[in-house]
């Protein structure tokens, strides 16, 4: 539970702001309120994180076509060097910099499609996904964490080879993929929390 009056004190503000944030974390799916109750983070659950990749397999679908005629050599090349140095720190089970490339890779196909308010939307989907995908990478191995590197490999492959229905499958197999691997996650930690409790 949130806790307004320790949150104020601690960030050396009043109520006020505090409660405002609050509601726009509420209005993001970030954050639940009751009446008469303390604030609560939300729970990620199945339904609320497919509900969330739909969309986010519509919106960045639609984007990746657009994508393939919009990115640089350049760019491209770049997020190839990040995914060879995140492969090589993935081997040694350490997977900070997959993170970042990960979220960079998608974030770049968003921008790229050079519509700002879909964009906007886009990422707002994309900023819901991402809870439930740190889930993953918290009880990953670093085989999976491979895996995930591969697709990300394949689809800057596509994106190069200037083919929107290549790049286009490409980014759906790597959803696919990646909504398993997150529901597999979700169930393993609620496994996890009934058992702790049943103890």
């Amino acid at each position: 539970a949130i806790v307004i009056d320790r949150l104020a004190s601690e960030l050396g503000v009043s109520h006020t702001p505090v409660r405002e944030a609050l509601v726009m974390l509420e209005h993001d799916a970030w954050v639940t309120m009751k009446t008469y109750e303390n604030p609560r983070v939300a729970v990620v659950d199945a339904e609320y994180f497919c509900e969330a990749w739909d969309m986010r397999t519509l919106l960045e679908g639609w984007g990746i076509n657009r994508a393939t005629h919009t990115l640089t050599d350049e760019a491209l090349e770049e997020m190839e060097h990040k995914l060879a140095l995140a492969r090589q720190e993935a081997r040694q089970s350490r997977f900070d910099i997959h993170m970042e490339t990960d979220m960079a890779l998608h974030s770049m196909i968003l921008q790229a499609a050079g519509n700002k308010l879909y964009a906007r939307l886009a990422q707002l989907v994309s900023d819901q996904s991402i809870r439930a995908r740190s889930l993953v990478e918290a009880i990953a191995s670093s085989e999976e964490v491979l895996q995930i590197i591969d697709e990300h490999c394949a689809l800057v492959e596509a994106l190069r080879s200037r083919d929107p229905e290549a790049a286009h499958q490409s980014l759906i197999d790597h959803l696919q993929a990646g909504r398993q691997r997150t529901l597999a996650a979700l169930e393993t930690m609620q496994r996890r929390e009934t058992s702790s409790k049943s103890r």
